[in-house]
């Protein structure tokens, strides 16, 4: 009986120091990331050391990534050697989700939380198949670039809050001289206008455009465009051969609509501002970066924990010293974003910016997009035949 006694208390003591020994080493997990200069030291000496101050229990190994990333996480995906989680492009997220690569991350218990916090627009690039396989984890749009001393010209003290007054103005103060320029046709440069004058895409869960893309309302909003050129007021660059947004907005142009990126520059008047409304409503595109967990990963939980962390105000806050633009809601009116002129524009746009289609077949829609356009904006095609063709290749697209 002593023995027995002696070997319980020997195997109870063991165990006691494994589970002492378990409870004091912290599982790591493994973040990639492509940020920049800027950001990385604060990821690296602020961000980290703070979750790991707040989560003893976990260490995290952030690693920067350089080149191709999205070849190097299909790659890491294709030999099982994947990080727990990791910041992807807005537009690789449905593809990683489609190889069965990252986590349907709506699965996962405290997801509506978080999924409530960030704002609408660059949630839905994390959309594909019914699911949210990530989460917003910064995030840009285009905002109105204006040069006042132009907007003076026309009869403006500021920015005109509505596209139907400053479309009047042009008419009448600047007859065929295009005020408005945009560069091109693809879906970055042309939805934020299709979306501006009432067009859409899809349906909101990105299957279908058939009864979208071709609807009277999208119909009618290219016909608005065309109308504007047409006027002398909407040019596009890439058909009409006129100067570069970026040259233009220094002499002949008002506005054009650009990211945060923009050289902006008080002393000549070159300003961000919010898009002008038409019919009431303003509209933007979204781009910017998810964070997803990767369904290889043995330290999920874990994982998520440090998703939840990177969503965090005082995280968002502190990315946005270095220029990376929040995507939580409660930023919007946040005072480090109300004090400064640029950041306080372009997180009110993000309230009406809106996602490129989030599928696995991404470059092929933009392509398809392009190429309605180009047919009717360059070759004069009939618009309404033309979109009703091309949703059906789209619907195509989407379906696989």
């Amino acid at each position: 009986m002593k023995k027995l006694f002696a070997l319980l208390l020997t195997l109870t003591m063991a165990l006691s120091v494994c589970a002492f020994a378990s409870a004091e080493e912290p599982v790591t997990i493994t973040f990639w990331h492509t940020y920049g200069d800027a950001e990385t030291p604060v990821i690296d000496e602020v961000i980290i050391p703070m979750f790991e101050a707040a989560n003893p229990d976990i260490k995290v190994e952030a690693i920067r990534q350089s080149g191709d990333f999205n070849q190097m996480l299909v790659t890491a995906l294709g030999t099982g050697v994947v990080p727990d989680v990791a910041r992807v492009d807005i537009t690789k997220t449905s593809a990683y989700a489609k190889l069965g690569g990252i986590v349907a991350m709506d699965e996962i218990e405290g997801f509506d939380a978080l999924k409530e916090a960030v704002l609408e627009g660059p949630l839905s690039t994390n959309l594909w198949n019914g699911h949210y396989y990530g989460l917003p984890l910064n995030t840009n749009c285009k905002a109105a670039v204006v040069n006042l001393n132009v907007l003076k010209e026309l009869g403006f003290d500021a920015a005109p809050a509505t596209m139907e007054e400053f479309v009047a103005a042009c008419k009448e103060k600047a007859p065929g001289q295009y005020k408005l320029n945009v560069s091109g046709l693809g879906d970055w440069d042309l939805y934020p206008y299709f979306w501006l004058f009432g067009g859409k895409v899809t349906d909101e869960g990105f299957t279908k455009a058939s009864g979208y893309l071709d609807s009277a309302e999208s119909v009618e909003a290219i016909n608005t465009m065309l109308q504007l050129h047409t006027d002398g007021v909407f040019t596009i660059r890439d058909v009409d051969g006129t100067p570069d947004a970026w040259d233009g907005i220094n002499s002949e142009y008002a506005m054009f609509f650009e990211g945060p990126w923009a050289p902006f520059n008080d002393e000549n008047g070159i300003v961000p501002a919010l898009i002008p409304t038409w019919n009431g409503k303003s509209a933007s595109v979204v781009g910017g970066e998810n964070i997803v967990i990767f369904s290889g990963s043995e330290k999920q939980e874990a994982a998520f924990r440090f998703v939840q962390f990177m969503l965090s105000e005082d995280v968002q806050l502190e990315l946005l010293k270095v220029g990376v633009i929040p995507t939580l809601k409660a930023c919007v009116d946040s005072e480090a974003v109300q004090a400064d002129p640029k950041w306080s524009v372009y997180m009110k746009q993000l309230e009406s910016a809106q996602s490129r289609i989030p599928t696995p077949q991404a470059s092929t829609v933009e392509q398809l997009w392009q190429d309605a356009m180009t047919e009717i904006f360059i070759e004069g095609a009939d618009v309404q035949s033309t979109l009703t063709s091309y949703a059906a290749e789209i619907d195509a697209e989407l379906a696989k």
